[in-house]
């Protein structure tokens, strides 16, 4: 294990989502040296108990790492979280938010949350609210390693629970929408008659449901009974033709914002967890759209780590 003197001016980096407890020790040069991971996300622990358990794994690291800066994203900062930090208002740079850390109060901690982003969807002219947390530390992560050309333009989708998809103008977040598929998939998979019994996953049925084009999704979804009723599709297999069926139509609900003002399709840059960065590679090219893909867990640690050296908490 690594020294404080190895680590030279290092930095704790958290990314505390409503699931999971991903904290990173890293060095000045951005290298990892440990990480700790749990499944005590915030929705898994009464909001007295964050602060007590955020101490508690801090004290399990090595003594000369306890006093290192710890900077946290995700829903520490949510109202369920350690602190509520008011969201950034896009549009939004990597260098706003590293001025909108927020210390961590009521406690002796060299900590700072980073505030989230908000922004207003212009459809139809409803100006919906949109929020992200923990979202914004892979952005920035993306940012850091991207070229001059895609950081002046481009559309980044980061799939998950609350899949987000982010316009990126001239380095800044310029707006994003919210897709809740992830959510969906997992409501009508264990909640629904969709979906019975054990499931294995296949590359024909998801792809099967990303080919299926019917008028509306809430039609759409009852094709994942009657398909096995009329034994076009293996019951066991019913999970990964709904996953495809609510992939699909997201992506073409977003296919004419990916157009370039010349008509052709934007490359989308994808970040997250390899299988479903996976899937979402699949469903755009089913769309003739052309994407790359990016580990979320290693742009989120990056981020982190740029937003604090941007700010005036790093001498």
């Amino acid at each position: 294990m690594a020294t404080a003197s190895e680590l030279g001016r290092g930095l704790l980096a958290l990314d505390w989502g409503t699931s999971s407890f991903r904290l990173t020790v890293i060095n000045d040069a951005g290298k990892e040296r440990q990480q700790l991971h749990s499944d005590r996300g915030i929705a898994q622990i009464s909001q007295q108990q964050l602060l007590p358990y955020l101490l508690e794994q801090i004290a399990a690291l090595p003594e000369d790492l306890q006093a290192l800066p710890v900077i946290i994203c995700g829903m520490a900062g949510s109202t369920i979280g350690l602190q509520d930090v008011p969201y950034h208002t896009c549009p939004a740079d990597p260098q706003q938010l590293a001025n909108a850390l927020a210390p961590l109060d009521g406690c002796e901690l060299n900590a700072s949350i980073v505030p989230g982003l908000s922004a207003r969807n212009p459809d139809n002219n409803n100006r919906e609210l949109e929020v992200m947390r923990g979202e914004e530390t892979q952005i920035v992560g993306w940012l850091a390693q991207a070229s001059e050309k895609e950081r002046q333009s481009s559309w980044l989708c980061l799939p998950g629970t609350h899949a987000k998809w982010v316009e990126i103008k001239q380095g800044r977040v310029q707006g994003f929408r919210t897709a809740m598929t992830g959510e969906l998939y997992a409501l009508l998979r264990k909640h629904s008659v969709l979906v019975q019994g054990e499931q294995t996953f296949s590359d024909k049925a998801f792809a099967s449901g990303l080919a299926a084009k019917g008028e509306s999704l809430s039609f759409d979804l009852f094709s994942t009974r009657t398909r096995v009723l009329d034994q076009r599709l293996s019951p066991q297999h019913s999970a990964a033709y709904l996953s495809g069926l609510l992939i699909g139509s997201e992506i073409r609900a977003l296919s004419g914002t990916l157009k370039s003002e010349a008509g052709n399709f934007t490359t989308v840059h994808l970040i997250g967890d390899q299988h479903i960065t996976d899937l979402y590679c699949r469903g755009l090219a089913q769309q003739d759209i052309q994407s790359h893909q990016y580990d979320g867990a290693a742009l989120a640690v990056k981020g982190l780590r740029q937003l604090y050296l941007q700010s005036n908490k790093h001498d």
